[in-house]
């Protein structure tokens, strides 16, 4: 039987932070969005996610700052746009953490 560590847990603690922010199907669909159309501005995003409902700009706004801050999207100024691309480094560490799960 494996026993948690405090410092096991501690190392934990940014896979199940990124996890949590992909809790969310829409969050899910911009990410697969953003990896289909690097470089899209915030308003793109919002005419492509999915028809279950309503998405207000203000939304898609706590959406986009949950993914940045778990460091999967980044963003960065194009005059009065705000661009969104992948940070692949990041889905790379992603992929590779849960693939330890299986170990």
């Amino acid at each position: 039987m494996l026993k948690a560590t405090t410092a096991s847990i501690a190392n934990d603690v940014p896979l199940a932070q990124l996890c949590k922010a992909l809790g969310n199907p829409v969050r899910i669909a911009i990410l697969r969005y953003v990896l289909e159309h690097p470089d899209c501005i915030g308003n793109q995003i919002l005419l492509h996610l999915p028809d279950d409902g309503p998405h207000a700009q203000s939304t898609l706004s706590q959406h986009l700052r949950q993914l940045r801050d778990v460091h999967l999207l980044e963003s960065y100024s194009d005059g009065a746009a705000v661009c969104y691309r992948v940070n692949s480094e990041r889905l790379a560490w992603l992929r590779n953490e849960l693939g330890g799960l299986s170990k």
